[in-house]
């Protein structure tokens, strides 16, 4: 994980192309802002996502979980928006959770895994990233054939990345054991209230990023009142206080909102720090 708070402080707006990266540990740079659809229709879908593009988000987080309505109008978004591919960070999702076997979880992975390039691809460049939703109820063995699949996609340079989600450290340390391709991240809930949790710790020990969903606990931060009290001295509001928190624990952030104005205050984050002391009370 390279990532640096100082240059995160030197960006002074929200435009395109201030958002800061960070470098994975295969050395794909990744931007720290996603936008991820939720359960959408698919007019939503698309008019959410070109607000996200619109706002200067350059990083599409897309999950298999919201459906192919919505994800082709997050596709139909990204290529009316005109913007180009290098620009550009997207990421689909394979949901094999309830495989039962390893032959079984790595044949549809691998299906799965075809249909989100389908529905994903621009002009058939491949994608930045492919993340599995859930591991395998079925235990190691049946995870060992979801990862075998992704390791077999990024070996033959099919994805750019290979990510999980909802991954516990037992989990991660099946793929360890198993495979020589580890994940660049780890998608996991992570907000203000989780400040002890050792999640961020236990994916580092195997060079994983931590990428954060529901940053604002599904809503509650919104009138967080620490936040709240914290953000009047920098001129931010609780939404943008808590989502600072996570980026000051070298965490990404996948966020989602249908508001372009809610979407650019997302992205206007890096021109202030939080204090250790500040750090220390959202912790808590």
């Amino acid at each position: 994980l390279s990532f640096s708070l100082a240059a995160v402080i030197g960006c002074s707006s929200h435009a395109a192309g201030t958002v800061p990266d960070i470098v994975l540990s295969n050395g794909v740079a990744m931007p720290i802002m996603a936008f991820a659809a939720q359960v959408w229709d698919a007019d939503t879908c698309h008019n959410a996502t070109a607000a996200a593009l619109s706002a200067g988000f350059r990083f599409i987080w897309s999950s298999a979980l919201v459906g192919p309505k919505c994800q082709q109008a997050q596709h139909d978004a990204l290529l009316s928006a005109k913007l180009g591919r290098n620009s550009l960070f997207i990421a689909g999702t394979v949901n094999t959770q309830n495989c039962k076997s390893a032959a079984d979880c790595y044949e549809n992975t691998i299906k799965g895994a075809k249909e989100q390039m389908e529905i994903l691809s621009l002009h058939g460049a491949r994608l930045d990233m492919l993340m599995l939703d859930y591991p395998s109820s079925a235990g190691c063995d049946a995870i060992s054939g979801q990862w075998r699949a992704f390791e077999d996609l990024y070996r033959n340079s099919t994805v750019r990345s290979v990510a999980v989600s909802n991954f516990s450290p037992e989990q991660l340390k099946c793929v360890q054991e198993q495979h020589f391709t580890l994940p660049v991240v780890n998608q996991m809930p992570f907000f203000v209230g989780h400040g002890r949790d050792t999640v961020v710790a236990d994916n580092a020990k195997y060079n994983i990023t931590v990428q954060a969903y529901s940053p604002l606990d599904a809503g509650r931060l919104v009138r967080d009142s620490l936040c709240a009290s914290i953000g009047t001295r920098y001129g931010k509001s609780a939404v943008q206080v808590a989502l600072r928190w996570i980026v000051q624990h070298e965490v990404a952030i996948a966020t989602q909102s249908t508001s372009l104005q809610h979407l650019t205050k997302d992205l206007d984050i890096f021109d202030f720090q939080l204090s250790k002391e500040e750090m220390m009370q959202l912790d808590a």
